[in-house]
């Protein structure tokens, strides 16, 4: 019962601060355009909060794997990108912008704290066999966050920009209080002549283990697919006249994902099968993408088909997410496990932008052709993958990291 209460406290604390997270963006937008400054200081708003993710990851992977109580610095974190919301509304359009940016890059500093760094917490709070089942209900929290946190945004902005504001700031302080009250779990005991790790410490762990380098090449460029694809909806939604489209085809690529999520918390793989799921549930996603260029435009019935394909692709990213984390999990020496958590976190948000860059790139392309690259990202990552998963483990099978030695606090 303790550990189900334990895990249930993760989940509350978890939801709030990834709402926030998810809800920001939309607020920062609406922030600027109340404000009279328009969409375009919107865009810089949401890259002053993102970009740091991936400069900052390491560093936030130090401080985690260093401290004694790793929950209290991810709580301490979740409070300072709070507080940085909350400054921001008050201060935009009443102090220079430069400021408002300021203040948005610190908390962006402290983002990668509400995800990867949170997640390599959860592994220390149930026992490992129930690992993998434990990486699918956080599959289910992140999307959870993706779908509830910006519907909330929007639905608190037509109060006032502002109310939304400190509405997201306000869950990530409530959850950071209900992180801040976790147990310790195990933790990496480090032996008397080792090193504390460095901030390069995580990177090295990656490259160094070619099956997990693999994994957190793959996931960084399905991404790119994520974030390329409300622009990609919005293509396909101008050009079917339907312009509410756009709304219809990225619900159906969340709800897909929900329950493929739900599909892997039900059935896990077992660990040692992670890395192999990845790569396969990242074929069938982008291929169920790219195949919605094959639909689109043919006749008024193919919009239901290009939103079931959606649907379809989304679904395939729940496991994806869910062998990541478990792949993560395994591969990952002990001593740096936060650090290679909250790198590959912070290299997909940046994908994730870039994605985002290179579908309004291709803009100028037909729709069929903007779809097809955006699903192509992840289907041809995904079978690179399988192909250099395949050598590597015909040489020699992938070493698991020893056992660390823990200690359980409560």
């Amino acid at each position: 019962m303790r550990g189900a209460a334990t895990l249930a406290q993760y989940a509350t604390g978890a939801v709030l601060v990834r709402l926030a997270d998810e809800g920001a963006r939309v607020t920062l937008v609406t922030l600027a355009v109340d404000s009279g400054r328009g969409p375009g200081l919107g865009g810089v708003l949401i890259a002053a909060l993102m970009v740091p993710h991936v400069l900052a990851g390491p560093a936030v992977g130090v401080l985690t794997d260093r401290s004694r109580r790793p929950q209290r610095a991810i709580a301490a974190l979740a409070l300072g990108f709070g507080l940085s919301l909350a400054l921001a509304a008050p201060l935009l359009g009443r102090a220079p912008d430069v400021l408002v940016v300021a203040v948005l890059v610190a908390g962006g500093c402290c983002g990668p704290a509400l995800t990867g760094a949170l997640t390599s917490h959860l592994s220390g709070l149930v026992p490992e066999a129930q690992l993998p089942r434990a990486f699918g209900l956080d599959s289910l929290l992140y999307n959870s966050a993706a779908i509830g946190g910006p519907a909330a945004a929007a639905a608190l902005a037509l109060i006032d920009a502002r109310v939304g504001a400190y509405a997201m700031a306000g869950c990530a302080a409530l959850g950071a209080l209900v992180l801040a009250a976790l147990p310790t779990g195990r933790r990496h005991v480090r032996a008397a002549h080792e090193e504390p790790p460095s901030v390069s410490a995580g990177l090295r762990a990656v490259v160094a283990e070619p099956v997990l380098a693999v994994v957190t090449f793959t996931s960084t460029l399905e991404m790119v697919t994520l974030g390329a694809l409300p622009v990609v909806a919005a293509g396909v939604a101008v050009s079917t006249g339907r312009t509410g489209l756009t709304g219809v085809l990225m619900t159906c690529t969340a709800a897909g994902s929900l329950l493929g999520s739900l599909a892997w918390t039900v059935r896990p793989q077992p660990p040692e099968r992670a890395p192999l799921v990845s790569m396969l549930t990242l074929v069938a996603s982008g291929a169920g993408f790219a195949a919605a260029a094959a639909v689109v435009g043919r006749s008024p019935a193919s919009v239901a088909a290009v939103a079931v394909l959606f649907a379809l692709g989304g679904f395939a990213t729940g496991p994806f997410m869910g062998a990541i984390f478990t792949a993560r999990q395994t591969l990952s020496p002990p001593a740096v496990r936060a650090q290679v958590f909250t790198l590959s976190a912070g290299l997909r948000t940046t994908a994730g932008a870039g994605g985002a860059l290179l579908a309004a790139g291709l803009s100028g392309l037909p729709v069929p052709a903007q779809v097809l690259v955006a699903g192509g990202c992840s289907a041809v990552g995904g079978a690179v993958g399988l192909a250099v998963l395949r050598r590597v483990t015909s040489r020699a099978p992938a070493a698991v990291p020893e056992r660390e030695a823990v200690r359980t606090s409560r």
